[in-house]
């Protein structure tokens, strides 16, 4: 399977993982709603710190 990258937000992921639950598990629901609730993050790039003299 190849990797696919789609941006989904914090709404979707906690969205998908409440259906799965709902539905009695990951094997009731669409294979691409686990995908969705078993995204991971992206970390978020942090500034670079102020040079001090």
């Amino acid at each position: 399977m190849s990797a696919r990258i789609v941006k989904v937000t914090r709404d979707q992921i906690e969205s998908a993982k409440l259906l799965i639950r709902l539905r009695g598990g990951e094997d009731k629901v669409d294979p691409d709603i686990v995908l969705i609730a078993n995204a991971r993050r992206r970390p978020r790039s942090t500034p670079p710190e102020p040079v001090t003299p």
